[in-house]
Order: C-alpha cells, then sequence, then structure tokens
C-alpha cells in the first residue's frame, strides 16, 4: 500500500498546520495528490486555527492561505 499524501498549510501569518476535514488529519491518495498541489487555488480559501479550510470571506476567524505542500506523514 502506497503512503497517504497529507496536506501541509502555511497561513500568511507564517503559520504552519496539517489540512483537517471531518476533525482529524485529511489525507489525499498517492495517485491524487499531485495533481490536487497542482491545482489548488488558495485565493478561494483560507483556513481555520484547527487546519480546516473555509470558503474565503466565509470566517471571521479563517486566515489567509500562502501555499500548500506534501506533508510527512502524521504520528497517530
Amino acid at each position: 500500500m502506497d503512503e497517504r499524501w497529507y496536506i501541509r498549510i502555511t497561513t500568511s501569518e507564517g503559520r504552519s498546520v496539517l489540512w483537517h476535514k471531518a476533525g482529524r488529519a485529511h489525507s489525499l491518495a498517492p495517485e491524487l495528490g499531485p495533481r490536487w498541489l497542482e491545482h489548488f487555488k488558495p485565493a478561494l480559501f483560507q483556513v481555520l486555527p484547527d487546519g480546516q479550510m473555509v470558503a474565503y470571506g466565509s470566517d471571521p476567524k479563517a486566515v489567509d492561505i500562502l501555499r500548500v505542500d506534501r506533508a510527512p506523514q502524521p504520528i497517530p
């Protein structure tokens, strides 16, 4: 089994968080990861302090996403 891709989000504040969805670190299949990174549009989303992505301007606690890249697999 191939290793899943985890996404590190770097915020405009300089923080780095893992992408979270449904309360846990979200991962992508190895065949999807590169394409997702290539086509991700940071201007459409912001990120909350817990790593959850939201639509741009939809939550006052959200900050801008500077970039996304592949992160090492988190320790469970």
